[in-house]
């Protein structure tokens, strides 16, 4: 925490700075002759000041003949209102335009005055709004804290305008103050997405991108920024981990491989600073998925960017805003178990199944005392969940923020901290997080020079038992009821694989301690005296460091007689890595339009960047005691030690040049020359180019003159490109590379300390492969922006990349082979599309629904790893085939017949199968089951096809939102314990529905006491344990009330009071629910996807 305390006084620092007020910005124009819409948009170009009108009382498109093309922006407005009945105010860097009020209009005034309050949906001030009172020119314009006063007539009504929001007209009513909340008008706002190296609009996007607004990811219970985004973006592919604290999801973009993260500008490979992102610093996220968009980043864009762009100070009166959410989650699937007198009974069973008499396993008289529990030392019905289970764990999340400027230096700067507790009864598996975020930047006007100074900090702790938490819910889940938990003193049982055990605090603990301190400084000089050409430089320092401490131990177990079980002694292992990079952009930018049709953006970057890390680690064993955790209270005997560094670098030239034609015609093109020292000298740079096009339809003049007023946006795209990938390349392969090793060479016979020669250098000097893609899209906008929507078709192809040529060479005695260039290809493509619409209904009720959805398939064109004699196999060869669950048997059912059990064929491996055993097919009809039978099939687990729902609905304060997603079909398998139909694992209600004579329509075979029953014929990899995992779930659904609205809106200090309550995981449909969660990673007992509820709260001032 000394780290946060240095940050937030330095950030203090930073705001006691002044500056000098910026004088009256000059700017130039390309000509004299220009119509007003352009004027403003060189005036918002070349200054820092956003401008202000309604289209009903200044008409955009009047060319003005100005009296020189270089001046004051004040005496070009006043050149503009000459003999006009406007004016315009400077209200801090807002220049608004509103109508003067004439004499006849004051004398209309009876003397009523009207105060209020002009806010957005956020319960932000909108500056500058328009209010008039109907009917007349009497307005107003709203001050920098969205107030206004007016003089108006007792039945008055006022009409409230700004751009970018719809206008409302409301009664006055003999009211003396209002508060009106304005609405975004999607049909005016043109959304400004972040791309690499800058931002377009949405209408002149010509890449594949999707943006996602920061306030979509905020006040949700989920642990990190990745869950948030599941459903949220198309052509993001997010797969659950499960829910064990700190977990974080795994992220694909189009089903390729791990992306890049850009934040503000910054690349890291690793999503640690991504995932412990606060939720509520994010301004906007998109994700690039073509190579038009992602080029400019080289090799390591490969699999796609998540860009995010974090929130900046503002203009305006200082806000603060507040947010805690107190969270309970609980899993979303937790099986029914069975009682211990089920349990007993079932051994039984499956001893007739076994050929063996009724009472087998337990006798009458011993099953009598289960069911009686008459002896429970002896015969127990232990609740395992019961005695290791919370019925909710618990999540707490603070969020506290403050935005605003101080003498021209603006600043936002927030503190988060997240707390995550577990479901086990003990303390010892938690995660916490603490956030520190400081933006602050100031604008020198007179010299066109923006300077920003960032620093973003994230702390976590990661506290797990030595048994692992996944472990010791594994055990949990697969204890019997007739095992004893506790002695009759109360003391932990003797048995093995004891949870309460693994989980009680005196067993150990693994504790991951981390930190990342990121700094960041930007400047931006938009040159006065050249018009659009701008220079820019960021330089970002990054250091991380992580400590992890482990303690292995075990709580002491009794026999039942009391004497203490004898376990291993204590030991201890201590790891710590320090890492440091840093990474320089310069670059520079023209911007020009000429006879303002023909506009030209060219943008050209040089970066380099270092990295340095090491890492030690140390280990002792046989403590006295673990409460001395400590290396030096281990032994000295048997400890180890060892330890390493590591450097890195990469350099890089960008460029890109976009052009656009009378908003018609759009051609960009780009590159980047990628270096990484992976590759050896003349080896190490690859060039890699894209070139993209679009055509907005919309705005031809055929088209207008159809007159199609409800067809809004109609854009054609399309981009190629290549990027250059080094994804498995082994660092210095190209070298003779040696190791140190205690048992390197036998002398006299014995081992003895030496070197080891690596693997051997690769005969080829090698150097980037490609990945070439090309993308499809269209962008649709219908009845005034209300119904927007996207489609893209995206194909990539992958040749080479690097394999083991195990298959032309025989591997070296000592040593291993090099790595190869290969022949493979790879193929992937698919679809995505989204559709958004949004709408209001009278002045009370708005709403949002939207769809998207991603699918897409991989094709193995060459396959240079592939065993020959599956590639002789149609059924078994993955060349020229698109993705499958696996290799495996086609069940042919049960066996419900002596005469099936004798007339169809069965493994080769299987012996005296039974009814009630899986029988197999005979797939090439060779009259055997073996090898040769076994076939591709399925979907893999890792959806292929994913789909969302989205709404928003709004009244009158109250808000109702959620989000519906789902897959198509993907597969899972079973667990072990329960492929193993050995009855001493049937421990789930469900389990009971094996098969019997009385039975027959079993969803589960035969159970045996046998450990792998009949050559282990039902344990072979098949389709009969291989269940359709596709699903439909409601991830989450939040009622929202905004106080300010009616029942605070005269609390003149409290801008900002909102409470919601909001569930994740809810509910789900799919086939698989009744034995384990869709999204679960393992089917074998690991800590389970939970289902959460929230309550949260908003304060701001």
């Amino acid at each position: 925490m000394k780290v946060a305390v240095f940050m937030m006084f330095f950030c203090v620092f930073q705001l006691l700075a002044s500056n000098g007020k910026a004088q009256n910005a000059v700017i130039e124009l390309f000509s004299n002759s220009v119509t007003v819409e352009t004027l403003f948009a060189e005036i918002e170009k070349q200054t820092d000041y956003l401008v202000v009108y309604s289209s009903r009382e200044l008409d955009v498109k009047t060319k003005i003949l100005f009296s020189k093309k270089k001046a004051k922006v004040s005496e070009m407005l006043d050149e503009l209102l000459r003999n006009t009945n406007l004016k315009y105010e400077h209200t801090n860097n807002y220049i608004v335009f509103s109508k003067k009020v004439s004499e006849s209009d004051v004398r209309q005034q009876t003397g009523r005055k009207i105060t209020g309050t002009v806010v957005d949906n956020n319960g932000e001030a909108v500056i500058g709004a328009s209010v008039h009172e109907k009917g007349t020119t009497n307005g107003v314009i709203t001050d920098i804290e969205g107030k206004f006063s007016l003089e108006v007539a007792d039945k008055a009504w006022l009409t409230i305008s700004y751009i970018g929001y719809v206008s409302q007209t409301v009664p006055v009513n003999g009211k003396n103050h209002v508060i009106i909340k304005l609405a975004e008008d999607t049909k005016v706002l043109d959304e400004v997405i972040v791309i690499g190296y800058g931002s377009t609009s949405s209408k002149k996007m010509v890449a594949a991108v999707t943006a996602v607004k920061g306030e979509k990811l905020q006040d949700l219970p989920f642990a990190n920024v990745t869950s948030v985004l599941q459903g949220r973006a198309t052509g993001v592919i997010v797969q659950n981990q499960g829910g064990e604290p700190g977990s974080v999801p795994s992220v694909s973009i189009r089903g390729g491989g791990k992306p890049l993260y850009v934040i503000d500008g910054v690349i890291t490979t690793d999503d640690w600073e991504f995932r412990t992102l606060n939720p509520n610093d994010i301004e906007s996220l998109s994700v690039l998925k073509d190579a038009a968009s992602l080029a400019v980043y080289g090799s390591r864009a490969a699999d796609g960017i998540i860009m995010v762009k974090t929130k900046e100070g503002r203009k305006g009166k200082t806000s603060i805003v507040y947010t805690f959410n107190a969270q309970f989650s609980q899993p979303t699937v937790l099986a029914d178990k069975i009682d211990s007198y089920t349990y007993a009974n079932a051994q039984n069973q499956a001893a007739m199944s076994d050929g063996h008499g009724e009472y087998h396993t337990y006798s009458k008289e011993e099953m009598d005392i289960i069911r009686n529990q008459s002896d429970p030392l002896k015969y127990p019905n232990t609740d395992w969940f019961d005695l290791g289970l919370k019925n909710f764990a618990p999540e707490y999340r603070h969020s506290l923020s403050m935005t605003g400027n101080r003498k021209d230096i603006n600043y936002y700067i927030s503190l988060g901290t997240f707390e995550q507790g577990s479901l086990y009864k003990s303390d010892a598996l938690n995660y916490s997080r603490y956030n520190l975020r400081s933006n602050v930047n100031t604008t020198f006007e007179e010299i066109g020079l923006k300077v920003a100074v960032n620093i973003n900090a994230a702390y976590e702790k990661k506290k797990y038992p030595s048994f692992s938490a996944n472990t010791i819910w594994d055990h949990l889940n697969n204890k019997k009821p007739l095992e004893l938990a506790y002695n009759q003193d109360g003391t932990l049982s003797s048995i093995s694989d004891h949870p309460l055990m693994e989980m009680d605090e005196r067993s150990g603990y693994d504790k991951n301690d981390g930190l990342y301190v990121n700094t960041q400084f930007v400047a931006d000089w938009a040159l006065p005296w050249v018009k659009g050409l701008s220079f820019g430089t960021m330089l970002n320092y990054r250091l991380n460091s992580s400590h992890v401490k482990g303690l292995s131990a075990r709580a002491p177990q009794y026999n039942q007689d009391g004497t203490l079980v004898v376990v291993t002694k204590p030991s201890l292992k201590e790891e710590a890595y320090f890492g440091d990079s840093y990474s320089l952009e310069l670059n520079a930018a023209y911007t020009q339009t000429f006879a303002e049709k023909h506009t030209i953006d060219a943008k050209a970057v040089f970066t380099v960047s270092e990295n340095n890390g090491s890492y030690f680690w140390a280990s002792r064993k046989d403590y006295l005691s673990a409460t001395v955790d400590q290396l030096f209270a281990g032994s000295s005997i048997g400890m180890q030690n060892s330890g390493n560094s590591d450097e890195g670098g990469r350099m890089g030239l960008v460029g890109r040049l976009k052009y656009d034609f009378d908003s018609r015609y759009y051609i960009e093109g780009s590159f980047r020359y990628d270096g990484s020292d992976n590759f050896a000298p003349g080896h190490r740079w690859g060039f890699f180019p894209s070139v993209a096009l679009a055509w907005d339809i919309t705005e031809e003049p055929f088209f207008k003159n159809l007159n199609l007023k409800n067809v809004n946006l109609l854009k054609l795209r399309g981009s190629y490109g290549q990027t250059g990938t080094e994804s498995g390349v082994n660092r210095f392969g190209y070298l003779s590379t040696y190791s140190l090793a205690e048992n390197a060479i036998c002398i006299g016979g014995n081992l003895q300390s030496g070197f080891n020669e690596g693997a051997l250098v690769s005969p080829e000097l090698l150097s980037w492969y490609t990945r070439n893609s090309l993308n499809y899209g269209i962008d649709v906008a219908f009845f005034n922006h209300r119904l927007k929507g996207s489609a893209d078709y995206f194909f990539y192809v992958t040749k080479g990349g690097l394999v083991s040529p195990a298959d032309r060479y025989v591997v070296p005695l000592g040593t291993a082979l090099p790595q190869i260039k290969s022949e493979n290809e790879h193929r992937r493509e698919g679809f995505e599309a989204s559709l958004r619409w949004d709408d209001k209904i009278g002045s009370d009720f708005y709403y949002e629904v939207g769809t998207n959805m991603t699918y897409y398939n991989n094709l193995y064109v060459k396959n240079q790893g592939e065993a020959l004699s599956d590639l002789k196999n149609p059924y078994k060869r993955s060349t020229h085939q698109t993705d499958y669950y696996g290799i495996m048997y086609m069940d042919n059912g049960l066996y419900q017949t002596p005469e099936q059990v004798l007339g169809v064929p069965r493994r080769l491996q299987s012996s005296a199968t039974k009814l009630g055993d899986i029988a197999y097919e005979d797939i090439n009809g060779d009259g055997k089951v073996d090898g040769e039978d076994q076939v591709r099939w399925g979907m893999p687990s890792a959806p292929h096809f994913t789909y969302g729902f989205d709404f928003v609905l709004g009244y009158k304060g109250f808000t109702l939102s959620g989000l519906l997603y789902g897959t198509g079909k993907r597969n899972m398998e079973f667990g072990v314990t329960t492929k193993k139909n050995e009855a001493i694992w049937v421990l789930n209600d469900y389990q009971l529905d094996y098969w019997r004579e009385d039975n027959r329509d079993a969803t589960f075979p035969r159970i045996s006491l046998e450990a792998l029953p009949n050559g282990s014929n039902n344990q072979a990899a098949s389709t009969f344990w291989v269940k359709n995992a596709s699903f439909l779930r409601l991830k989450n659904l939040t009622l929202e009330y905004d106080f300010k609205y009616k029942l605070l809106r005269n609390v003149k200090w409290l801008s900002t009071c909102r409470a919601n309550i909001t569930g994740a995981n809810l509910f789900t449909i799919s086939n698989v629910m009744d034995y384990f969660d869709p999204e679960t990673t393992s089917t074998n007992g690991g800590y389970p996807v939970q289902r959460v509820y929230s309550l949260g709260v908003t304060i701001g001032f």
